[in-house]
């Protein structure tokens, strides 16, 4: 828990810095690669890309020793750490909504620690497969997207949402290589991350360019927090031991990153110039 704590914290840092720079690039460059040559020539940005890749490996050992169903929920303290960024750097006023938040992240990670698999359990075929399929499907997202004319906020943000949930459970296969010694899966995997990883990250720079953060924040946090704890039971062996609890606390977790993520002081941290 405290490695996912680092590394949501690491993430909250990466967005804020790199959302900042994406809202002052040319909208003619969504979803396209000159969007990251163009960010990649900028200090700030580059800081924020630093923190993504330092918390990557730390995601990666917090999923081998606990379950994707505990960890990738957790990530809701990014939003919290996004929170008291605002509120004592740029002096959001702090109300019900933003107390909620923090009660439901609070609340659904100790519900998850208690009712979630302790760990990730082996993939099925059929779960590789799936796990596979994905990365093949979110990685060239944002050129079919571009290709359909769809480079609106909403379908960016779903984009990115659905590529990094896809990371996290490629990443944990990456850790299920490598425990069983197999190099050659794991390279593999490997590369399946960095390709969907591209496409993840060129599609949440657009939606944070295309959107205000408070649009574009909950639905890409949300599908990040929660889709691969939802599907880890059905992809994996992994059974949640209080199957009721569990949803329950997958409920509390989308509920904290509706409230959060809609916040104006979680916005202003993550996006300093984005509308209300």
């Amino acid at each position: 828990m405290l490695l996912a704590f680092a590394t949501a914290s690491l993430y909250a840092l990466s967005t804020a810095l790199q959302a900042l720079e994406a809202r002052r690039t040319p909208p003619a460059t969504a979803l396209r690669a000159s969007l990251l040559v163009r960010l990649v020539r900028r200090p700030l940005w580059l800081g924020g890309t630093a923190a993504g890749l330092a918390a990557w490996p730390l995601q990666a050992v917090a999923l081998a020793l606990g379950s994707v169903a505990l960890v990738q929920p957790a990530f809701g303290f990014g939003l919290v750490v996004l929170l008291a960024l605002g509120v004592a750097v740029l002096h959001e006023p702090v109300g019900r909504r933003e107390v909620g938040g923090v009660f439901a992240v609070a609340a659904a990670v100790s519900l998850l620690g208690w009712a979630a698999p302790g760990s990730t359990g082996a993939y099925t075929r059929a779960g590789t497969w799936v796990v596979g399929a994905g990365l093949v499907a979110v990685a060239p997202l944002p050129l079919l997207l571009r290709l359909a004319g769809r480079a609106g906020g909403l379908a960016t943000s779903i984009a990115a949402g659905l590529g990094w949930a896809v990371v996290a459970l490629a990443t944990s296969l990456v850790d299920a290589s490598l425990g069983h010694g197999d190099w050659v899966s794991a390279v593999c995997w490997g590369i399946g991350v960095g390709a969907a990883s591209f496409g993840a990250l060129l599609a949440e720079m657009t939606s944070l360019q295309a959107w205000p953060a408070t649009r574009a924040i909950p639905i890409a946090f949300g599908l990040e927090m929660l889709l691969p704890a939802a599907l880890a039971p059905a992809l994996t062996e992994g059974v949640p031991p209080h199957p009721a609890v569990f949803g329950l606390a997958l409920a509390l977790a989308g509920a904290a990153a509706v409230l959060l993520g809609t916040s104006r002081a979680v916005a202003k941290a993550a996006v300093p110039l984005t509308e209300p």
